[in-house]
């Protein structure tokens, strides 16, 4: 197929050892790449490339329609493997193969591999059921296993024929194309090579491929070799060679065993030439090297596009942001450390804020100074103690008042009488009725008195079953509060430790991609130096890609200035959580107020009512 002959042969003497070598060293660099997910499609083509190099020979039978391609396989089979249906040509690539067991197996678009019976075979290339239908929609590629001689040595392609529109080229897979060993172009007599087959083998030609040209239905053409005089005029510097056979003489020949109409299809010049196919391995191998050499141009595209897209610049990205500078992480950590210490003074707060709580009224400060200890019960608590206090102080004002009148009084009857108010016993005076005014009017105020004196005492006992019922709720509120600064901590060292594994997650992920620096370090090392060896069946331009494309891998940096060690070195930095252990150092002071702490001790008692008696 492809066309070596101008390569020099002291160039190709060696191509039977090299290709062994080769292959070692192609499936040691696949191993390296297949690691990445990202070039999975390229490191599968690789692998084909290397199940190609120790396949047997392929040969891939192409042409459009209705040119015999398939009656021409089973010719060379000698039996109607293959269904023959002009209404319904073969619409799945069918490898045909060497096997004791004479099987197919149906290679589907999922993944799923599956045995049939050889007498499914019509079913799964032609047949017109709905069944059959779904099957080839949802079909690869198939493979059929024959006990046929030829097969030892060749494997037999029979594709789907070309499509084509008007004038354009006609459409076929490339990457079948680039496998196969050589390529038979089916022509039928009489019937020329349409202009968009001819833009396709031009396309080949430029690539240095070359196909046979087989031109089918020599019995059924009476100018058969006036036509292949002409096409070979017409093509032939777009073909490597000309074979006019008979198909249908050949099938029918094996199956009646006749030597005269073999001799007619003039299937031995084909045979021969597939022979020649098979046995020379000069021509496999510098496909096999060209294959890789355009494989190693897409790598290379593969690589450069790589730093542009997700997800190593995703991971790039991130790792810059959450370790790109050592600097940074050592100073987060310290940030971290001064927030911990913050939490840990709050929790000492907290913790004490009942320590200095021994009264009524320091606990009423307390409360108010603190907004962890605002609830509407404690608000209802507040006002039973708020109410407590100002009945308490206004007792007191209404006795102060009582007193400073009292003495007054007290003053003036001892300056008229000689004798204070308890001690009087009043005689006729000019001022008695005075007095007599200003003492109703002393007991009128310690009635008041004795009324605020029970107001005290109803808050009085209010206030200290609410301070029964509310100490509890306040100890449970300050553990809240000590439990939720907790909380932070820990919630901070979560999200430390999310940190880290978001850290090692896209340190992993850029870690794919280390793979790839070690494969553009094996192509330097090891492949571009065999590749260049002078006993490679290499032509210039050959070599010349070759230096090119390799300068280019090695040129593309997915290192990244060394991101990646460095996202490494500080993944192993200080990760554990920030310790926290306050529970033991900052004991909860407890709220204990007795009925004596909060009760007022020094209540003034009630005054006596004056009882005065006067002489007549």
């Amino acid at each position: 197929m492809t066309n070596i002959d101008n390569t020099p042969i002291e160039n190709t003497t060696s191509a039977n050892n090299i290709l062994p070598q080769f292959v070692d060293q192609l499936r040691h660099l696949y191993g390296i790449i297949v690691q990445n997910t990202y070039v999975k499609d390229t490191a599968k083509h690789l692998n084909r490339i290397i199940q190609d190099a120790n396949n047997q020979t392929m040969i891939l039978i192409v042409g459009k329609e209705r040119v015999g391609k398939t009656t021409l396989v089973n010719g060379l089979l000698g039996r109607e493997i293959l269904s023959v249906d002009d209404q319904h040509p073969t619409s799945v690539n069918t490898f045909i193969r060497y096997g004791e067991q004479e099987e197919i197996k149906a290679y589907f678009l999922d993944g799923v591999v599956a045995v049939f019976d050889l007498s499914k075979l019509e079913l799964l290339t032609t047949g017109d059921t709905f069944a059959s239908q779904i099957l080839r929609e949802h079909l690869d590629y198939l493979e059929v296993y024959l006990k046929n001689d030829l097969l030892k040595s060749v494997t037999i392609i029979d594709s789907v024929s070309l499509e084509a529109g008007g004038g354009e080229m006609a459409y076929f897979s490339e990457a079948l194309m680039n496998r196969v060993d050589e390529i038979f172009w089916v022509l039928r007599a009489g019937s020329m090579a349409m202009d968009a087959e001819l833009l396709l083998i031009e396309t080949l030609k430029n690539k240095g491929v070359e196909p046979l040209c087989v031109i089918n239905g020599i019995d059924d053409e009476e100018h058969a070799t006036a036509f292949m005089d002409s096409e070979q005029q017409r093509i032939g510097h777009l073909m490597s060679d000309f074979i006019g056979i008979s198909a249908i003489n050949a099938l029918v020949a094996k199956q009646t065993d006749s030597h005269e109409l073999w001799q007619k299809s003039q299937y031995d010049q084909l045979i021969a030439h597939i022979h020649r196919v098979a046995e020379n391995s000069d021509k496999k191998t510098y496909a096999i090297l060209i294959r890789f050499l355009q494989w190693l141009e897409r790598f290379r595209f593969e690589l450069t596009v790589i730093p542009q897209r997700d997800p190593f610049q995703s991971a790039v990205e991130n790792i810059e942001k959450y370790a790109g500078d050592t600097q940074y992480e050592y100073s987060r950590y310290q940030r971290d450390l001064a927030i911990v210490k913050e939490y840990e003074q709050e929790y000492e707060q907290v913790a004490n804020t009942f320590k200095q709580v021994q009264t009524l009224y320091q606990l009423l400060q307390t409360i108010a100074q603190h907004d962890y200890l605002h609830d509407s019960k404690v608000e209802e608590f507040t006002e039973i103690a708020v109410h407590y206090q100002q009945m308490l102080r206004e007792y007191r004002n209404m006795h102060s008042e009582y007193l400073r009148e009292y003495e007054r009084l007290d003053a003036q009857h001892k300056k008229i009488h000689g004798k204070g108010l308890m001690k009087a016993f009043f005689g006729q005076h000019t001022q008695n009725e005075f007095f007599k005014e200003r003492v109703q009017k002393l007991n009128e105020q310690q009635e008041v008195c004795v009324a605020q004196y029970a107001k005290v005492q109803q808050a009085e006992v209010s206030m200290l079953q609410a301070i029964r019922d509310t100490q509890p709720f306040l100890i449970d509120l300050v553990k809240v509060r000590m439990s939720r600064i907790e909380q932070k901590v820990q919630k901070l060292n979560q999200q430390r430790a999310k940190d880290k594994r978001q850290l090692k997650r896209y340190a992993e992920k850029l870690n794919e991609f280390s793979c790839l620096i070690e494969a553009q370090g094996y192509i330097k090392e090891h492949l571009q130096p065999f590749l260049m060896n002078e006993q490679m069946p290499l032509k210039s331009k050959d070599t010349a890609m070759l230096e090119e494309t390799v300068q280019a891998i090695l040129a593309i940096d997915l290192s990244n200035n060394g991101l990646l060690a460095r996202s490494q070195m500080n993944n192993k930095m200080e990760s554990i959580a920030i310790p926290f252990e306050v529970q033991e150092k900052y004991p909860l002071q407890m709220l204990d107020l007795r009925e004596e702490d909060v009760k007022s001790n020094d209540i003034p008692e009630i005054p006596k009512k004056l009882v005065v008696q006067y002489e007549d």
